[in-house]
């Protein structure tokens, strides 16, 4: 199983073929420290067994129509040697995506494990507005998660198109969980920034901690009982939770107290509840996350594979090198 690279693309190609350059370079020499950089990815049956782990399955790009159309074409760009920030400067003008296909045609087969053909899924979104993109990037990170026993390995990068893109796909790792890695590419310099393959091994790829919400069902349940009632007491809310068919909550909590605890203590200290004991509501971060949180759940309620969701949503387009 492969890896799932998440990408925000505007004008400069180099945000998406540097790190997949960086990958390909790390993949191929597989020395001890390229095996411990891959070392969470694939199944742990592979890496026992020596076998090569953490090549690229599919690169998922969220960008606009006017990228996608050429109609805002891409920046100069240098096509360097790997390793170095030397190469043929170009004056650019070309649509983004050709210089990418171009590229990636070159890379795709030493990071592709083996398969023949690469595959870049297009998604078309408003860079204006974080609700579009994060609803369409949620929506593509749960087709995926629910694919298979453990979902896919999604990685996301978070160097190419603008804060929004970026944003929504940081909040997509948090919210849901199931983004296993965030990154971003540091090039050295403004000439290195316009390269197309990496620059510098030491300091070019950043991780970025994963550090995802804790919203399990009962946390749901608290908040909806608030949400409804208005306010609750912390006895009140222990009955009605105890009373709710969460057997999770019946099995790990039994008192006051350790309820109070493991659920609303966490809450609490978000900022997602307010109040006491006597008299606990909902908090003002709970107005911030909860347009974010409806949207996950209402993807989440959609199985379907990638495929399918591009026969129905005319966001989201496939594509092949």
């Amino acid at each position: 199983m492969g890896v799932y690279h998440l990408m925000g693309l505007g004008r400069s190609p180099g945000a998406v073929t540097g790190p997949l350059s960086y990958l390909a370079f790390r993949y191929a020499r597989w020395d001890q420290s390229d095996q411990e950089f891959f070392a969470l990815s694939g199944e742990a049956s592979h890496r026992e067994t020596g076998r090569k782990v953490g090549d690229v399955q599919a690169i998922i790009i969220f960008t606009t129509k006017e990228i996608l159309s050429g109609e805002r074409p891409c920046f100069e760009y240098i096509e360097n040697m790997e390793g170095k920030a030397e190469g043929c400067h170009k004056k650019g003008g070309e649509n983004v995506t050709t210089v990418l296909r171009t590229v990636l045609k070159k890379t795709w087969s030493k990071i592709s494990g083996n398969r023949k053909k690469g595959t870049i899924w297009w998604c078309t979104v408003d860079r204006r507005d974080i609700m579009d993109v994060y609803k369409k990037v949620v929506s593509v990170v749960q087709v995926l998660a629910s694919q298979g026993g453990q979902g896919k390995e999604m990685w996301a990068n978070l160097t190419g198109g603008n804060n929004v893109i970026n944003l929504a796909l940081e909040l997509a790792a948090t919210l849901s969980g199931n983004i296993s890695r965030l990154y971003y590419v540091q090039a050295q310099d403004e000439k290195a920034e316009k390269c197309l393959y990496y620059t510098s091994e030491d300091g070019y790829w950043i991780d970025i901690p994963v550090m995802p919400v804790k919203f399990d069902e009962v946390h749901q349940h608290i908040l909806q009982l608030l949400e409804e009632k208005g306010s609750m007491s912390l006895e009140e809310l222990h009955s009605r939770s105890r009373q709710s068919e969460l057997s999770v909550l019946g099995r790990d909590v039994s008192s006051m107290r350790a309820f109070r605890d493991v659920y609303l203590s966490p809450l609490w200290k978000q900022g997602l509840i307010t109040g006491g004991e006597s008299e606990y509501r909902i908090g003002p971060q709970w107005q911030l996350v909860k347009p974010y949180t409806d949207l996950l759940i209402e993807a989440r309620k959609r199985e379907v594979t990638l495929e399918a969701l591009s026969e129905t949503e005319d966001w989201i387009e496939k594509d092949t090198i």
